[in-house]
């Protein structure tokens, strides 16, 4: 009873078991009803028949039926039976039909008034009877008593056909409509059975989506569990991204440590501490944003943005500290950024950190802010990037040049957050000779 197709069947056939079970005893009891309405007709034109037939006797006041109105009344146990009796019950004619005792009138009663009655064991007999006032040719009248009978065996016999050939036609029929509907069902569902089978490769792996034709009725379904099925891959790939990003994140300090205990000094173990403290701020940080998939979002200020780049530039001046880099940074003092600390300082470190790889000599950042919006730009003095390549270089985990460190994220991950924060990301020429990333974001409000 797992089964939808079985459940449907069952019940539809307990239904029509039901009905047609119905049908059945109305169909029973309305032949009833008409057999005993034929049956006491045809006693009623019996009757009649013997009151015709009956003559009065020779030898007296009585009555005989010299010429029997039916055949049947003449061979025993023929079915058909009747019997003249006078008004104190005494038999007074029978017919050869009849055995001795075989009918069992009620006493005389009033002229002209029947009675019919059902009497005897097995099939049984209907009799009916009348009593009449019958005028001699004398003038004196006297009272007798007609009775017929006739045996019930027929009409039982007929209403048990009857009642077999219902149960076969309307079970025959049963049986046909269930089967033609479990046919009907069987096509009906095969879309359920479809989508079962998609859901099956969906776990396997072997697809992504929902796909075909389905009834209007599963096309909610469908829309839904793929939604379900989009988001769900969309957040694990947030998920993967986040790592990835916090991987990313923790490159910088801790490459940052590396030089600070390679160079050694008495500033060695503040610069751990400070690099520590960066890398718990970017955990941190990481773990906001990956919250914020769930729903939370990060917390948005304005955020001083010449003291992020320049705690930023001191670390990766160490990092790069053997190539003699020049960084410089050309931000007000006073200018702000609008966004989250954490998110800031992750662009920027992409983005100087990638100038710093690729540049020759020379690293510039600069920030200004116009009409609303804040630009920030990145530049370098190394080959630079070509225009056509500009949004390959954005995806994740791709690396157009191979022979510098990393792994292809940075770039993915400035392009989240610009995205994020509702700003735009241009990849052009910088007046360097290198590249230049140019960030515009909103304002500080």
């Amino acid at each position: 009873m797992n089964s939808l197709r079985v459940r449907v069947l069952v019940s539809l056939a307990a239904v029509l078991a039901v009905f047609f079970g119905a049908t059945i005893v109305a169909l029973d009891w309305s032949l009833g009803s008409s057999l005993a309405r034929n049956r006491a007709e045809i006693l009623e034109a019996h009757l009649i028949a013997l009151m015709a037939a009956a003559e009065p006797h020779e030898e007296g006041l009585s009555l005989a039926v010299p010429i029997l109105p039916d055949r049947r009344l003449t061979a025993p146990e023929s079915g058909l039976y009747g019997e003249i009796r006078e008004a104190d019950g005494s038999v007074l004619w029978r017919s050869p039909s009849t055995l001795a005792g075989a009918l069992d009138p009620p006493a005389p009663g009033r002229p002209g008034v029947r009675d019919q009655r059902t009497v005897g064991n097995g099939a049984g007999i209907a009799q009916r009877s009348v009593t009449v006032d019958w005028e001699f040719d004398e003038g004196e009248v006297r009272r007798f008593q007609f009775v017929v009978a006739q045996s019930l065996e027929p009409y039982r016999a007929q209403q048990r056909g009857f009642r077999v050939g219902l149960a076969s036609w309307f079970g025959g029929l049963t049986l046909a409509t269930v089967a033609l509907l479990a046919l009907l069902l069987g096509r009906q569902l095969r879309p359920l059975g479809a989508l079962e089978r998609q859901i099956g490769q969906l776990e396997a792996g072997a697809r992504e989506t929902l796909e075909g034709r389905f009834p209007r009725e599963l096309h909610g379904v469908v829309r839904n569990l793929n939604a379900l099925l989009a988001r769900e891959r969309g957040r694990q790939q947030r998920y993967r991204d986040s790592l990835a990003n916090l991987a990313h994140s923790l490159k910088t300090p801790l490459a940052a440590m590396q030089a600070r205990l390679a160079t050694g000094g008495d500033d060695t173990a503040e610069g751990l501490k400070a690099d520590i403290e960066r890398m718990d701020r970017l955990i941190g940080h990481q773990l906001k944003r990956a919250s914020s998939i769930a729903g939370h979002a990060p917390g948005v200020r304005p955020v001083e943005l010449a003291p992020l780049v320049d705690d930023l530039v001191e670390s990766l001046a160490k990092i790069h500290a053997e190539r003699r880099l020049s960084i410089e940074v050309d931000i007000p003092r006073e200018l702000t950024a609008y966004g989250d600390e954490g998110d800031l300082q992750e662009m920027l470190g992409n983005l100087l950190d990638n100038a710093c790889k690729f540049g020759d000599r020379s690293v510039r950042c600069s920030a200004r802010a116009d009409d609303g919006w804040l630009r920030i730009s990145v530049e370098d003095d190394g080959p630079g990037l070509d225009p056509a390549a500009a949004g390959q270089a954005l995806e994740r985990g791709t690396r157009l040049d191979r022979s510098r460190p990393g792994h292809g994220i940075g770039l993915a991950v400035v392009a989240d957050i610009v995205a994020g924060a509702g700003g735009t990301l241009e990849i052009g020429a910088s007046a360097l000779g290198g590249a230049a990333m140019i960030v515009t974001l909103p304002a500080a409000r």
